[in-house]
C-alpha cells in the first residue's frame, strides 16, 4: 500500500470514528432533555436549554420530540452513525417515511436528507390516483403560462373551463355536443385558451402520448371541435357518444380537477380487460416463471421469455407451451430489434448472488452481476417502464455506489427511477420474504405511477397454506399442526407479540446448502429443513417421538405462490432453486397491475384482482402438439431476430 493510499485509509477510520462520537452524543442530549422533561413542562424545559445551554432554537423541537418519534431506535441510529440533519429530518418526518427509513438503516442502507424527502413524497404522493396527480401536474402548467400573461387570466381560465366542463360532464353520453350554447361556450374558452398557450399546436396524432404538449394539442384540437359542433364522429354515430370521449380528458385535467371529482362515473375494474388491450412485457432472468406469472395476471402479453439456466428455461416450456422462451446469456443478445415492436414494460430478476449472503455480497466484483446489463437492455429496448427485483443487499452500504451508478444510467436513458423494498407478507403470502424493485417509468408516466396498496388484513400463515398438503399422505397430526402454527405469536425485536401465526422462513436456494441459524429458525416453527423429501409425512412418520415434519418441493413452490399443477424440470436441488430464487406470483402481479393502472389510466378493485372468488386456479393444461401452438410466435421471433 502506498503513502497515499494509507493515509486516505487513516483519514476514514478517523473520520467514521467522528462521525460515531457525534452520534452518540446526540442520543445522549436527546436523554437528558427527555430527563428535563420529566421535572419540568416543555415550555419550560425549552427556555432552560436555548438561555442556560445555549441551545440553537432550531434543535430544541428535534430534542424535544424524540422521546415520542424515534425513542427505541437509539441502537439503530448509533450503528448508522446519523448525522443531527437527519435526526431533525426523521423527527419531523410522518410515521410510514420514518419506518421505511428505518427498515432501510436496518439492512446497512446509506440515507441522508434528500433520501427521505424522496421517500416521503412518494408515499404521499401514493395516496392519489392517476388522474389526481395528473391533473396536478397539468394544473401547473396551467399556472406556468398564467405567470406569464398574467395571473388573473389564468386564473379565470381554470374557471371558466371549471364551470364549462360541470355543465357538460354528463354531455358526452348524448348527442348534445353539437348544440349551440356548447359550441359558443366552446368558442369563448378557445380564444382564451389560445391567448395562454398560443394558436400553433402540432397535431397531436403525431406526437408522443402522456407529454404535456400533447394534452395540450388535444385540448386544442378538442376545443376547436367543440367551438364548431364535430367534435362527435359521425360515421360512428351513437355508439361513440356512449363511451367517454378520450378529447375530455385534456381538458379535465387543465382545469386542475380530476375527472372523478366532477362525477363520480368511474368504477373500480374487477377482471382483465380484452387481449387486444393487454400491454407488451418482455423479461430476461426469467426463472421458473414466477414474476411472468403475476405479470400474465396484470394483463400483460409475453412477447418473450430469456433465461440462461436449462433447467429453468425447460420448466418455462414445460407449462407454457406457447411462450417464446430464449434460452439465452442476455450478455449476447443484441435487444435493439425488439424496439421495433413497442414494449411496454421490461421484467427480470438479474441474479441476486452478488448481493446475497449466500453469494459473499460482492456487489460489482462478482461476476454473475447484471445489473449494468439490465442498463443495457434498457437502453436497447427502451420499453415504457421496467421493473427488476433482487435482494434487500442490494441496498447495503458497500454497494452504494454501484448502485448510484446504475441509477444514473437508468436515467439517462430517460427513466425517472426508484428502489422500493417491498414484502411478500402483505400480499397473503405465508413466507418472511422481503425484496427491493427497482422501477423505472419514462418520464411523461412519472406522476401516474405508485406502488401498489398491500393488504396486512391478508396475512397467512405456515399452516393454514399447507396443511392439506401436509395430510395428504395419511399424517394425522396435520391438522393439529397447522393449528400451533396458526396460533404461534411472532414477537418484533423488542419482544413485543405483533401478530399470530408464523411465516415461513426465506426459502430454501439448493439442496445441502444451509444459512447461518437456518435449521433452528424452521425448528422453531415446527419444520425439519433438513432435507428436501419427496414426499408428504406418513402415519407411521408422525407416530416417531419428536416427529417435525419436512418439506417437499410442491409445498415449497405454494409458499412462493406457484399454482400447485406448475412443474419444474430437473432434479431436486434444480427445484429447490428454481422455487428459491422465484419470484411470488401475487406480489409479481400487485406490481403488474400498479404499472398497467399508470399505463392506461385504471383503477382496480384491488382485492377482486388478487384474491378473484376462485382461489389457487390452475393453469390449463399445455396442448398435446406443442409445436404446433407456438410454431407462428417462434417463426415472428425468428424473423425478428433476423431483421
Amino acid at each position: 500500500m502506498n503513502s497515499k493510499a494509507e493515509a486516505l485509509a487513516a483519514a476514514k477510520k478517523r473520520i467514521l470514528a467522528l462521525q460515531s462520537q457525534m452520534t452518540k452524543r446526540i442520543l445522549q442530549i436527546a436523554v437528558e432533555v427527555e430527563k428535563l422533561t420529566e421535572i419540568a413542562t416543555e415550555e419550560e424545559a425549552r427556555e432552560f436549554l436555548r438561555v442556560t445551554c445555549n441551545v440553537p432554537s432550531s434543535e430544541l423541537a428535534t430534542y424535544v420530540a424524540f422521546k415520542t418519534t424515534l425513542k427505541g431506535s437509539e441502537h439503530l441510529l448509533d450503528d448508522a452513525r446519523v448525522s443531527f440533519p437527519v435526526m431533525k429530518a426523521l423527527v419531523a418526518a410522518n410515521e410510514a417515511t420514518r419506518n421505511e427509513v428505518l427498515e432501510r438503516m436496518a439492512i446497512g442502507a446509506r440515507i441522508d436528507v434528500r433520501e427521505i424527502s424522496v421517500i416521503r413524497k412518494r408515499l404521499r404522493d401514493a395516496q392519489l390516483t392517476p388522474s389526481q396527480l395528473l391533473a396536478r401536474r397539468n394544473a401547473k402548467l396551467v399556472t406556468a403560462a398564467a405567470r406569464k400573461r398574467g395571473a388573473e387570466a389564468g386564473e379565470h381560465f381554470k374557471c371558466s373551463l371549471q364551470s364549462f366542463l360541470e355543465g357538460i360532464v354528463d354531455e358526452h353520453r348524448t348527442e348534445r355536443f353539437a348544440s349551440s350554447d356548447i359550441r359558443v361556450k366552446a368558442g369563448r374558452l378557445l380564444k382564451e385558451f389560445e391567448s395562454l398557450f398560443g394558436q400553433e399546436h402540432r397535431d397531436p396524432t403525431k406526437m408522443k402520448a402522456g407529454s404535456w404538449r400533447h394534452d395540450l394539442a388535444t385540448a386544442h384540437r378538442t376545443l376547436v371541435h367543440l367551438n364548431q359542433g364535430t367534435l362527435i364522429d359521425e360515421k360512428l354515430g351513437r355508439q361513440r357518444v356512449r363511451q367517454r370521449h378520450p378529447g375530455l380528458l385534456p381538458l379535465f385535467h387543465l382545469s386542475g380537477k380530476a375527472l372523478g371529482e366532477y362525477k363520480d362515473d368511474r368504477f373500480d375494474v374487477r377482471q382483465l380487460p380484452p387481449e387486444h388491450h393487454r400491454l407488451k412485457v418482455l423479461e430476461i432472468c426469467a426463472g421458473a416463471g414466477g414474476m411472468a406469472l403475476g405479470l400474465e395476471s396484470a394483463g400483460f402479453e409475453q412477447v418473450a421469455l430469456i433465461e440462461n439456466d436449462k433447467k429453468a428455461a425447460a420448466t418455462l416450456r414445460k407449462n407454457r407451451a406457447d411462450w417464446n422462451v430464449l434460452e439465452e446469456d442476455i450478455r449476447n443478445i443484441d435487444f435493439r430489434p425488439y424496439r421495433k415492436i413497442g414494449i411496454d414494460l421490461l421484467s427480470g430478476g438479474p441474479p441476486c448472488q452478488p448481493y446475497s449472503a449466500d453469494g459473499h455480497g460482492r456487489g460489482k466484483d462478482d461476476p454473475r452481476d447484471l445489473l449494468p446489463e439490465c442498463v443495457r437492455v434498457v437502453n436497447e429496448v427502451k420499453p415504457r417502464a421496467f421493473v427488476f427485483e433482487n435482494v434487500e443487499g442490494l441496498l447495503q452500504e458497500r454497494h452504494a455506489d454501484h448502485v448510484a451508478a446504475i441509477l444514473r444510467g437508468f436515467r439517462k436513458a430517460g427513466y425517472t427511477v426508484d428502489i422500493h423494498r417491498i414484502s411478500a407478507e402483505h400480499y397473503g403470502i405465508a413466507q418472511e420474504r422481503a425484496r427491493v424493485l427497482i422501477i423505472g417509468v419514462r418520464r411523461e408516466l412519472a406522476g401516474a405511477f405508485r406502488m401498489p396498496p398491500t393488504f396486512p388484513e391478508r396475512r397467512s400463515n405456515l399452516g393454514d397454506a399447507l396443511v392439506d398438503l401436509m395430510a395428504a399422505n395419511g399424517w394425522q397430526g396435520a391438522h393439529e399442526w397447522a393449528r400451533e402454527r396458526r396460533e404461534q405469536p411472532v414477537f418484533d425485536p423488542k419482544g413485543n407479540v405483533i401478530a399470530r401465526g408464523v411465516l415461513a422462513s426465506a426459502m430454501v436456494t439448493s439442496r445441502g446448502k444451509r444459512r447461518p441459524n437456518e435449521t433452528a429458525r424452521w425448528a422453531g416453527k415446527g419444520v425439519d429443513i433438513a432435507s428436501l423429501r419427496d414426499e408428504a409425512p406418513t402415519f407411521t412418520q408422525g407416530t416417531l417421538k419428536g416427529f417435525r415434519p419436512a418439506l417437499t418441493p410442491r409445498m415449497c413452490a405454494r409458499l412462493q405462490d406457484f399454482p400447485d399443477n406448475w412443474e419444474f424440470c430437473g432434479g431436486k436441488e434444480a427445484t429447490a432453486t428454481q422455487i428459491g430464487n422465484a419470484v411470488p406470483r401475487r406480489l409479481a402481479q400487485a406490481v403488474g397491475l400498479a404499472l398497467f393502472s399508470a399505463m392506461k389510466d385504471v383503477t382496480w378493485d384491488w382485492e377482486a384482482m388478487l384474491w378473484p372468488a376462485t382461489t389457487r386456479v390452475g393453469i390449463p393444461a399445455p396442448p398435446l402438439v406443442p409445436e404446433k401452438i407456438s410454431l407462428g410466435k417462434k417463426a415472428e421471433m425468428l424473423a425478428l431476430h433476423a431483421s
